[in-house]
């Protein structure tokens, strides 16, 4: 039987193997999947990622994916990204510190899709006139008789319905006749009509119309502004930051732009509308003339530099059930438009560390199956790095990320483990046992001999041995006359001695330290007791691979063996 064997998805018996692989699979939807058996506190949840500028999204026809955050306004009047509840679509999780106490919801209906949005986690689905949002405005210097510049923004995503509608309306009838500003889709087309609010010199009104030649695409989100240029009579309308239609009024009798006096009337948002809004925005000052979703390129003329920060996930500290395990491969399943970034970085070690550590170096992972991290662990994280196209219009995404790895399993427990005869007084004490299979035991490994005063209580130990030139050395088993059935090892006082007292220095070297438990470096170390006549003593041995380590690789020695009893005799005089 090949002991090394990689098997995915079914797991082997693993009595008589010394390793394993483990594929763990992060799903982005919640639960990882398992290759084999994995620790239950491996599980991961979402909330306790450290996300900085990603989210975890949604499609329709897709499961969750990780993706950067769009952008949000930094400043405005009014932001609804549709977080809160219905009555009160104000922003709760986006933290958008701006809420205008001039303009309010009077009425506001509307049903909740956690499936699709634009910004957040949810988003407004308008069908027909059954879903409005009322918002009073009458208090808001934007909606008087002389306001600033501003712009009006509306993320939305058409229906199959919705070809012909209505999707924002302030528009009132003063003796018959029709003042406001309104919003709406003919055959998919966006236009704006504003209905006599430019003001003549002879106390006329007048009124004109941005028409868009381009379609909103159904089942996308397009965001469509419009920027109301009060002081110079200039009016754009604006899809995806591109503008589709333009007015600009010069006449010498046209005075300024401005709402009827005292006007009450409601904005409405989704007058009469078939799909989706998020983000709705208002705000003094002109858009961005070129919209971007994401994060785009930024480039300083002075330093004649130009830089992209990006966005970060970062998983917590996850831990594999043995130390010492090694990374095989990576599996993700990913979306990467053209032009887009998307990094992949790991760490880990056998020592248990903080997920601020900054002393602990990432490795960027340039292949999913070569060139990977040769370092073991037993604690490891990883970061993804998403970085949007430069004109931020498209971002990668993460479906799903799996990391397979192999774990160094400890080695079985020494069998038949057995006195080599009934000694006689002031001879060894000799033991014999069976070799273990585990070339990291073999190689590079050793046997540990705990002895005591009853059977599940260790006093002391020997694991050092002094070879022909004087020096110690780990305990083997392989002395003479002893063989693959009968490793064999004997004790002294002498070995006793030189395993309670070690010299300082003796152990520093890394091959050896580990074995001795070394916490402190002092001159002498005391780590058992010496044989006494007239007492019973029992002894019980362990096997530990190459990479014991007494500080973060303590599951690396076996479980102790059946204890066994020897009685050394004691001269009893009158």
């Amino acid at each position: 039987m090949d002991r090394n064997r990689i098997r995915r998805w079914k797991a082997p018996k693993t009595i008589g193997t010394d390793r394993r692989t483990v594929v763990i699979l992060f799903l982005i939807w919640g639960l990882p999947v398992f290759g084999w058996e994995v620790p239950k506190k491996e599980i991961l949840n979402l909330s306790l990622w450290k996300k900085t500028g990603v989210v975890q999204n949604s499609e329709p026809g897709k499961k969750n994916f990780l993706k950067p955050k769009e952008n949000t306004p930094k400043q405005g009047e009014l932001f609804f990204d549709f977080e809160g509840e219905v009555r009160e679509p104000q922003t709760t999780e986006t933290g958008i510190p701006f809420k205008s106490k001039s303009i309010s919801v009077v009425s506001s209906s509307y049903l909740v899709d956690g499936q699709t949005y634009f910004f957040g986690r949810k988003s407004a689905y308008f069908s027909g006139r059954r879903n409005q949002i009322h918002l009073s405005v009458s208090g808001n210097s934007l909606f008087g008789t002389h306001p600033d510049p501003f712009t009006i923004t509306i993320p939305i995503r058409l229906g199959e319905q919705g070809a012909g509608s209505v999707i924002l309306d302030r528009t009132v009838f003063v003796k018959g006749k029709k003042y406001g500003i309104s919003l709406e889709l003919n055959e998919s087309k966006p236009t704006v009509s504003v209905n006599n609010l430019l003001q003549k010199s002879d106390g006329r009104t007048t009124s004109f119309t941005l028409e868009s030649p381009v379609k909103i695409k159904r089942k996308t989100w397009e965001v469509i502004s419009i920027y109301f240029d009060t002081i110079n009579h200039k009016f754009v309308l604006y899809q995806n930051g591109i503008e589709t239609a333009e007015y600009e009024n010069k006449q010498a009798d046209t005075l300024g732009f401005g709402f009827p006096e005292n006007d009450s009337t409601p904005l409405v948002l989704g007058k009469s509308f078939y799909g989706n809004i998020d983000g709705f925005h208002i705000h003094k000052g002109e858009p961005e003339f070129e919209y971007t979703k994401f994060e785009s390129v930024r480039y300083d003329d002075e330093t004649k530099i130009g830089y992209m920060e990006g966005s970060t996930a970062l998983s917590p500290v996850l831990e594999t059930k043995y130390s010492n395990s090694s990374l095989l491969r990576i599996h993700w399943n990913v979306e990467q438009p053209k032009d887009t970034m998307l990094e992949l970085y790991f760490r880990g070690t056998n020592q248990k560390f903080l997920d601020t550590n900054t002393s602990l170096p990432w490795t960027r992972i340039k292949s999913l199956d070569k060139e990977l991290p040769k370092n073991k662990f037993k604690y490891y994280q990883w970061k993804l790095w998403f970085r949007p196209d430069p004109m931020g219009k498209s971002v990668p995404n993460v479906q799903s990320l799996a990391f397979e790895y192999t774990e160094q399993t400890p080695p079985d427990l020494p069998t038949r483990f057995r006195l080599e005869s009934n000694p006689l007084v002031g001879k060894p004490l000799c033991f014999l046992w069976n070799s273990n299979h585990e070339k990291e035991v073999q190689n590079g490994g050793g046997y540990i001999i705990h002895y005591g005063l009853l059977p599940n209580r260790m006093l002391g130990s020997v694991f050092v041995k002094k070879d022909k030139n004087g020096n110690l050395t780990k305990i083997d088993g392989n002395e003479e006359d002893s063989g693959f059935q009968n490793k064999r090892f004997c004790i002294t006082e002498e070995t006793l001695v030189n395993n309670i007292y070690i010299p300082e220095g003796e152990l520093t070297s890394e091959e050896y330290r580990p074995l001795a438990d070394q916490v402190d470096h002092s001159r002498k170390e005391k780590r058992g007791l010496l044989f006494q006549p007239g007492l019973t003593y029992y002894f019980r041995i362990s096997a530990y691979n190459r990479y014991l380590n007494e500080w973060d690789s303590k599951d690396q020695r076996s479980p102790l063996s059946p204890p066994i009893s020897f009685s050394f005799p004691k001269e009893v005089s009158n």
